[in-house]
């Protein structure tokens, strides 16, 4: 990339001699050139901003019409936003959008983003542009504190200094404490995050990203070191996005602190650990997590799941079947055998199906017993058992066992083998009801997929009772929820047949209720096939394929995931964006 100055004197917008006494006063001064030629009546700011979208690619922004939200100021202080001759535009989800006198200064992106925690979008605005924003933005007082600081330049670079020293004090600090901690006096295994102020930094901080991530509703939290930072990104409704990210000497004392809550062995970084911890939030509220720890090239990346943080609904009755649907989930739960299987990828809500399934099931009048990995949901009455496979207990010793326990209904949390799957058919047919998953795309996979793993077709087709896919989308915001209209692009991605049936787009606009996201929780999207008609039953026991049992089932009222997720789309529940990632893997 050409600099500044090179690319201004090929264009012939300056001189040689104008050029150099810019650098002149730079080097005197400090600052940014492209400013300073501003101050010296050489160039424009409309032909500065012009030369700099051509020169990094990153795009204008006209502030003057723009208003700014409060909440930036808070973002990022006024010191800061002079020092590096910046304003924040947005904020939109982790990003913040800023303007820029000088786009291509990565030391000020740096910064931005370890002080806001977010992930920073450029963008070129001129020097008194910007200027003229912080007008907008500051109060008062931190504009005269900035007139009065344009003849600071040096002391800024001293205070840089400063904050970098107090960081490494910090870093110091965090590392020292973590290696002293006496294992002995930890609760392993149940920890409290009331925070006091005699606590270790790396303490306070590892407690506090726990209480944030159950407070941002996340499912996951990820700790990533990579050469030059330790990032740390939450996954809300699905998506990841980073909050923060901290010097890269962080990384083994973050580890250690997260081993020694989970009981993990803090001097074994050479292989993967898993484990599992509870802490209570504000001395009542018990959460528990479960800890994954992976060696790589630059330290241990340590990825924490928020286990039970999804609200579980007390029957079927209060998910959103449609009314075919519901009609034949509520069959099959009266049922007193025969199997019921949930299906989709990692993530898509079938434990939290499943456990619904059993709240409605769960009266005392039966013995309901699981076999999970693990236990995400307590729920009080039935009896939870989490398999350990490195100790040998796999879900289908659990089967084996459960069979002498005299259970009515038994869940298992995945049909992962052959051994799990042939118990779990043999006890569907021996008069107990059988809740499991799978790991297939849809609902007539899952019939393919049991008769692959070896189990015979009569057997599957006498077994099996409901097979439900789903997956869980992206809710619009119902307060800044508006209508939109399809794009040419959205109907390259759709049939005509889809087209036709979309009467009208909603989307987001984004608002303080979403964050500016856009989106305001999920909701699930079911496929729900029927096993109880002859001639399903015939196609499988005829060893049919994938298609062959999908058109019966479709014939006898199946509705697939597309159809389901276009109808969510023309209810204003979801967007077309949303509806892609089930419509392009169909």
């Amino acid at each position: 990339m050409a600099k500044l100055g090179e690319m201004l004197l090929s264009e012939g917008l300056i001189t040689k001699e104008q050029i150099d006494r810019a650098l002149a006063a730079q080097q005197k001064e400090g600052g940014f050139l492209g400013a300073i030629l501003i101050r010296q009546g050489v160039l424009s700011e409309k032909q500065l901003v012009e030369v700099l979208v051509r020169q990094t690619g990153t795009p204008s922004v006209e502030l003057d019409s723009l208003e700014f939200p409060a909440l930036l100021a808070d973002l990022l202080p006024a010191t800061m936003a002079r020092k590096y001759m910046c304003v924040p535009v947005k904020e939109n989800g982790n990003m913040l959008h800023v303007a820029m006198a000088n786009p291509d200064d990565d030391r000020a992106i740096d910064a931005i983003a370890f002080k806001t925690g977010r992930t920073i979008k450029r963008l070129v605005a001129g020097p008194q542009s910007i200027e003229k924003a912080w007008g907008k933005l500051y109060p008062k007082g931190a504009i005269e504190e900035l007139s009065q600081s344009q003849m600071r330049g040096k002391s800024d670079a001293a205070n840089g200094k400063a904050e970098l020293k107090e960081l490494d004090k910090f870093i110091t600090g965090a590392v020292d404490t973590v290696e002293v901690v006496d294992q002995k006096k930890e609760d392993v295994g149940q920890v409290n995050l009331d925070m006091g102020a005699s606590d270790p930094p790396i303490i306070k901080l590892i407690n506090g990203l726990l209480m944030k991530a159950v407070s941002m509703r996340a499912s996951d939290i990820h700790i990533e070191p990579f050469e030059k930072e330790l990032r740390v990104r939450l996954r809300v409704d699905g998506v990841l996005h980073k909050i923060l990210e901290l010097p890269p000497q962080l990384r083994h004392a973050v580890a250690s602190r997260i081993k020694i809550m989970a009981g993990l062995d803090i001097a074994e970084r050479r292989i993967p650990q898993d484990g599992r911890v509870r802490v209570l939030l504000e001395k009542k509220t018990p959460i528990d997590f479960r800890c994954s720890v992976l060696p790589g090239v630059h330290g241990e990346k340590v990825v924490i799941r928020v286990l039970g943080q999804g609200s579980l609904k007390s029957g079927v009755h209060e998910m959103p079947f449609n009314k075919h649907a519901m009609r034949d989930v509520q069959e099959s739960l009266r049922n007193p055998y025969g199997m019921i299987l949930v299906t989709g990828p990692t993530g898509s809500g079938k434990s939290t199906t499943l456990y619904t399934m059993l709240t409605q099931l769960n009266t005392m009048d039966v013995n309901i017993v699981t076999a999970e990995d693990p236990v995400e949901y307590n729920l009080p009455g039935i009896t939870q058992i989490n398999v350990r496979p490195q100790i040998g207990f796999t879900f289908d010793m659990a089967l084996r066992s459960f069979l002498r326990q005299d259970p009515d209904i038994i869940m298992v949390g995945e049909m992962r083998d052959y051994e799990t799957a042939a118990i779990a058919v043999k006890a569907a047919l021996t008069g107990h009801l059988v809740l499991s998953t799978l790991h297939t795309n849809d609902s007539p996979s899952t019939i393919v997929r049991l008769v692959d793993m070896g189990i015979e077709p009569y057997l599957v087709a006498s077994a099996v009772k409901l097979v439900i896919a789903q997956r869980l989308v992206r809710k619009i915001c119902p307060d800044c929820r508006a209508e939109t209209q399809l794009s040419d692009g959205d109907r390259t991605n759709l049939s005509e047949s889809e087209v036709a049936s979309i009467s009208t787009l909603y989307a987001g606009k984004g608002c303080e209720t979403c964050g500016a996201i856009g989106y305001l929780g999920r909701m699930p999207v079911f496929e729900v096939l029927t096993v109880k008609s002859k001639e399903i039953k015939r196609v499988i026991t005829e060893g049919g394929t994938e298609i062959q049992v999908a058109h019966v089932a479709r014939k006898e009222g199946m509705r697939t995931l597309k159809d389901e997720v276009l109808e969510m789309v023309n209810r204003g529940e979801t967007t077309l964006e949303e509806a892609f990632s089930i419509i392009m893997s169909d």
